[in-house]
């Protein structure tokens, strides 16, 4: 038997390539091409002569007959591509000035159909609803969002960098969740001024949005094209359908995943707005040397004007955030510092903007710095202003500039600090789905007051680089500046990856922050460390058991070393199971285990007399292991409840977080927690209880009457906060507050601590 000769040439392997990469190419323009297509494309109806459509809450009206209905909407859950199990009907129109949405939600059992919320900007995912998102740049990236739901309340908000400016932290367990406020990629706090009505019908539920384009920033020209998306939350069968898909594992914020709203003929941007208020006030309190019943009257204004159709300025004068919600409390058994959200109006537009390194741990600016001393009592601002928006050529730019009077020591009246300078300038180039940036934060003390050299500056470039369509690298470096008294300069920075898919999630990073890195305008949780951090995600969706939604596990891991190499601390959290039913809620075993070697003493407890357990400098190690279960949120009774069960530096800790949630139709929700902590440690023995009771009744959508009451144990006392909203336009119209604090000690003769009562009146005029 004999073999022919196989003749090698060199060039036939390198043809063969070129001939394969001609082809792969080839391929993916077709998929480019073939994805482009399927990209839902719809035309906005345009009104010339015609009326425009009444904004009541019912599509009858002859002009919405000018746009065509799109009607092809797609599960994300719990059918991952297939068909919405009840047809929606979405249509555009635009004239006037303003742009006109209408949707018809059809529901073959309408009776079922779920409504348990009924406050502006309240969450959607726990009731009927539907949310637009509009890419009104066409960039991909960021985008404004206005949804509603059948009692029809108002909810607008501001997505930037798709939802994902900064890379946040692991996946803690609990059931408080994060406090509003608390934004990165998405902004729940912008108030925008533009109106929505609906309600059930025999079809369903329908919906009509008029949308002023003065609100909206934009290029303006004839035959433009916006990114548009819509999800419907289906919540009887918690079903989430979207006009254009967005794959699992993401959100409505997904804007490169939106379809495309074509034919629009967007006018020159001309907006200018005052917003003037009047405050009075009489506050007592008892715990200030001063004595006697303050009363005080304020005035002042906040002015808006669009400079141009992508760039806006604001100006505050004498400052007035009365009408803020309060502070939920926070119990903290760690030695470091606790974070609050940001809810002041002034500093929420195009805040994701400012928002530089890693939130809640290593922030650049922290607007909460800004007019609030350290125990949050307000310091007044003598006002400011705020340019942003976009320059064209792909950049965004923030600068912002605040003078604060000098603070007070509110309880014996003295001075405490001089005025402070705020500046912060803010400029980021957008390519493609990334980003690239940096920031300048400057305080400069004024006044006769304030110390030489009183000064802190930080400087930091970041980048969020999309390097895969589901995985991003997000990436920053910071120095600040004090005076040599204060510790000089410093520096800290980050690379974090994410990559996330339907089914896995996976991060990793590395994190440095110098001993004497000191961004006294942002927040920084803890400094002089390395950290080595890791995240992995499993959920699963099994199509035997049409009970459960997903089963879902994940890990998280951080380590910190010092900045010598050696272990300062370990933390993990191991979800070891969670099971979502179909309906909604979760069963949870989780642990949380780790490690920490303080380098010095610090106190985990103090109370009001005095009493503190102190844990030693030494090495410990800590693990706790809890069950949680929550029921279906959107049920008029609901239950939240995690246990909790371990070790604690050496010592034993049990306790439980309860959450009882009930509401009465739309109208009137409340809910009625308790945190419940029993330590005991070699170094003392503690309990404490944080119970929280809030309640809201909602006389209409825009008015409201909501009371938040905190008992807390560790300082012996029960604070009050009752709000009355009755809002007109653009979250302006008429606040009355009520504050009252008591002490349940022993301690003083007189229980009332303090009380205070505002009223403040604020109104919106445009031009």
């Amino acid at each position: 038997m004999g073999f022919g000769r196989v003749w090698y040439h060199p060039a036939s392997d390198l043809m063969r390539a070129r001939r394969g990469l001609i082809s792969g190419a080839f391929l993916v323009v077709l998929a480019s091409a073939a994805a482009a297509q399927d990209v839902p494309q719809l035309t906005v109806g345009r009104l010339t002569g015609e009326d425009a459509p009444q904004i009541d809450g019912r599509v009858d009206e002859r002009a919405w007959a000018l746009a065509e209905p799109f009607t092809g909407f797609i599960q994300q859950e719990p059918n991952e591509g297939q068909p919405a199990t009840e047809r929606t009907e979405v249509r555009f129109l635009i004239g006037r000035g303003t742009l006109y949405i209408a949707v018809i939600c059809y529901d073959s059992t309408p009776g079922e159909i779920v409504v348990s919320e009924s406050r502006r900007d309240a969450g959607l995912a726990d009731t009927d609803s539907i949310e637009i998102l509009l890419d009104t740049f066409n960039d991909g990236q960021n985008a404004f969002v206005f949804g509603t739901n059948p009692f029809g309340i108002e909810l607008d908000g501001q997505v930037m960098g798709e939802g994902q400016t900064a890379a946040g932290g692991f996946m803690g367990s609990g059931i408080g969740g994060s406090q509003r406020g608390a934004f990165r990629g998405f902004n729940a706090n912008w108030d925008a001024d533009w109106a929505v009505r609906a309600g059930i019908t025999e079809r369903g539920w329908e919906a009509e949005f008029a949308i002023p384009l003065r609100t909206l920033r934009y290029n303006p020209g004839d035959e433009r094209t916006w990114g548009v998306n819509v999800m419907r939350n289906i919540r009887r069968k918690n079903e989430q359908v979207f006009l254009s898909p967005v794959p699992r594992g993401y959100s409505l914020y997904r804007v490169s995943s939106a379809g495309k709203l074509n034919g629009l003929t967007l006018p020159a941007r001309r907006d200018l707005r005052f917003i003037p208020y009047a405050a009075g006030a009489v506050n007592d309190d008892k715990t200030l040397r001063t004595g006697g019943v303050d009363r005080s009257g304020r005035l002042g204004l906040d002015v808006k004007w669009g400079v141009r159709a992508d760039l806006t300025l604001d100006a505050t004068i004498n400052t007035d955030f009365a009408q803020v919600e309060a502070d939920e409390e926070q119990v903290n058994l760690t030695r470091f510092a606790l974070f609050f959200p940001e809810k002041r109006p002034f500093f929420l537009e195009n805040a994701q903007l400012f928002q530089v390194g890693q939130p809640q741990a290593v922030d650049l600016f922290f607007s909460r710095r800004i007019g609030l001393d350290p125990s949050g009592q307000p310091i007044d601002i003598i006002g400011g202003a705020r340019l942003s928006g976009k320059l064209g050529g792909g950049y965004n730019i923030g600068l912002l500039n605040l003078q604060t009077d000098e603070a007070l020591d509110h309880r014996t009246g003295g001075r405490l600090a001089p005025g402070n300078n705020f500046t912060v300038v803010r400029l980021q180039r957008q390519v493609g789905r990334s980003n690239f940036g940096g920031i300048f934060v400057n305080r400069q003390g004024v006044g006769h007051l304030a110390p030489e050299d009183d000064f802190n500056r930080a400087y930091a470039v970041d980048a969020a680089w999309q390097a895969t369509s589901n995985g991003r690298l997000f990436a920053f470096l910071a120095r600040t500046d004090s005076p040599d008294r204060k510790g000089g300069s410093d520096y800290a920075g980050r690379v974090y990856y994410n990559y996330a898919s339907p089914v896995w999630t996976t991060a990793f990073g590395y994190s440095q922050v110098g001993e004497q890195f000191n961004p006294e305008v942002g927040f920084l949780q803890r400094k002089a460390y390395r950290r080595v951090e890791s995240r992995y995600v499993f959920q699963y969706q099994p199509q035997r058991w049409p009970s459960i939604r997903r089963f879902l596990s994940s890990l998280n891991y951080n380590v910190y070393l010092d900045l010598e190499n050696q272990l300062e601390s370990t933390f993990g959290h191991w979800h070891v199971f969670e099971i979502q039913p179909q309906r909604g809620g979760r069963i949870t075993y989780s642990m949380d285990f780790g490690q920490d070697r303080p380098k010095r003493p610090f106190t985990v407890y103090q109370d009001v007399e005095g009493r503190r357990v102190i844990i030693p400098q030494g090495e410990y190690v800590s693990w706790n292991g809890g069950l949680e279960y929550i029921s279906d949120p959107s049920a008029p009774v609901n239950v939240s409840f995690q246990s909790k069960n371990g070790r604690f530096y050496d010592g034993d800790h049990w306790g439980f977080e309860f959450l009882l949630g009930a509401r009465a139709g739309a109208r009137l929700l409340s809910s009625l927690g308790w945190n419940h902590d029993d330590i005991e440690l070699p170094f003392g023995h503690f309990r404490n209880d944080l119970v929280p009771l809030n309640i809201g009744y909602s006389f209409t959508s825009l008015a409201s009457l909501q009371g938040l009451i905190q008992y807390n144990r560790q300082s012996s006392t029960i604070s009050s906060n009752v709000r009355l909203a009755l809002l007109n336009r653009s979250g302006t119209g008429l606040f009355v507050v009520y504050n009252d604090r008591r002490d349940t000690s022993d301690l003083t003769s007189d229980t009332v601590l303090g009380r205070s009562f505002i009223v403040k009146y604020t109104r919106l005029l445009d031009f």
